[in-house]
């Protein structure tokens, strides 16, 4: 993997977003493949069925979808989904066997989830590989921050012991400092110091949700 390849170049360029690079650029692909799906395959066969194989979306990427609006493809989804639960009821209903459960559902992964572990392995052994450049690891020194989910993933990834080694130094620059900010929000909030400005840590704990279990927000656009 070359310095000029997408997945380097995205990361680099999601090192200003002062969040989790990998946080970044994996909500910058679901989105793009949510918008894809509304727009170009609500309507293609193999896309219906496996939506119906894994019974939909997960929770968190049915609201997500909803969220960016077109009624229209939402209705040409749920119709589908809702006739074939409908028949699934229906035949249940009727049955003579005795039998009073449906079939489980979620066979197959969320298609988004499924499309998500692929694109953040992509852009785990991305990051791997940008370290090796010069020019990316002096970028990734001033600005890098993983989230602990894909630091987690990246560090046990490295083989390299100076790799690690590089990024536990850069981690735990950034995780002292954070940690610091929450010890003064601490300190600010007793009485005592009330009368005290806030500074950059009056986000810190937001900051620490994100940095603990991964950014949430997809890049919705309205």
């Amino acid at each position: 993997m070359r310095a000029t390849d997408p997945i380097i170049y995205n990361l680099e360029q999601a090192l200003a977003e002062g969040a989790c690079p990998v946080c970044h650029c994996l909500a910058t692909a679901t989105t793009r493949s949510l918008t894809n799906l509304l727009y170009e395959f609500v309507n293609d066969p193999l896309t219906r069925d496996r939506l119906r194989a894994s019974g939909g979306f997960c929770r968190d990427h049915s609201w997500a979808l909803q969220q960016m609006g077109d009624p229209l493809a939402h209705s040409i989804i749920y119709a589908d989904l809702i006739g074939g639960f409908c028949a699934g009821l229906q035949e249940l209903a009727a049955s003579r066997n005795g039998r009073s459960s449906f079939p489980a559902e979620m066979e197959q992964p969320c298609p988004v989830c499924r499309e998500e572990s692929e694109t953040q392995k992509r852009y785990v052994e991305g990051l791997l590989a940008a370290v090796h450049e010069s020019n990316f690891r002096e970028k990734y020194r001033k600005q890098g921050f993983l989230c602990r989910p894909h630091f987690r993933a990246v560090y046990s990834q490295a083989r390299s012991n100076e790799v690690r080694s590089f990024l536990a130094e850069v981690q735990l620059e950034r995780l002292s400092h954070l940690n610091s900010e929450l010890k003064e929000f601490i300190r600010k909030s007793d009485y005592r110091y009330a009368g005290e400005l806030p500074g950059t840590e009056r986000d810190a704990w937001i900051r620490a949700v994100r940095f603990w279990v991964g950014a949430s927000d997809l890049k919705i656009n309205k």
